[in-house]
């Protein structure tokens, strides 16, 4: 396994080794030394898995203190550009956003910190990502940004979206409770 900055402070790409053999193939996507090894956090909470069909949306989400975490994802089936925007005030990278394609077959994930955004929209007819996250879901700290407010080309121009994510506030509107910790 291969952790590798982003251009994010804290944000990393997570590149497991995949075995394939004629059976199919094993990833390893955690290793609790490693990441230790490298300040990220590893009190993993919750796990959860979606499933989306082709031009989905889902994001930008993130919970708000005192429920904010750490998350980490990975894709399973298909294919998804995963979108990142750090929300973090004092951050050098503040409001920018990042997009990484991550896939069942390039068995690459993302760790992102607390304070960053996360989204994606699914490139292929379905696809799954899994999570895990530093805290418990928490509904009265459960938020987001609207996906098209962020300085990002999503390459989709009808999204399939929920209700949930055609409300949130857009980007400038934000007033981010997040402060960089200069990691």
């Amino acid at each position: 396994m291969n952790i590798e900055p982003t251009d994010i402070p804290g944000c990393h790409i997570v590149q497991a080794n995949v075995l394939r053999d004629t059976r199919g193939t094993f990833v390893k996507t955690f290793h609790s030394d490693r990441f230790e090894e490298l300040g990220l956090r590893t009190d993993w909470r919750e796990e959860y898995f979606s499933t989306s069909v082709r031009n989905v949306v889902r994001g930008m989400h993130f919970q708000n203190p005192p429920a904010d975490h750490a998350k980490m994802v990975f894709c399973l089936v298909g294919e998804v550009l995963d979108v990142v925007v750090d929300l973090r005030v004092g951050s050098p990278t503040f409001g920018r956003s990042v997009g990484f394609t991550l896939s069942a077959e390039n068995g690459r994930g993302l760790y992102l910190p607390s304070g960053c955004a996360h989204g994606f929209v699914s490139r292929t007819d379905l696809s799954g990502m899994y999570y895990k996250v530093t805290s418990v879901h928490s509904p009265e700290h459960d938020a987001g940004i609207a996906w098209d407010s962020i300085d990002f080309d999503w390459g989709v121009a009808a999204p399939v979206l929920s209700p949930r994510d055609q409300a949130h506030p857009k980007l400038p509107d934000f007033q981010s409770p997040f402060m960089f910790e200069g990691r």
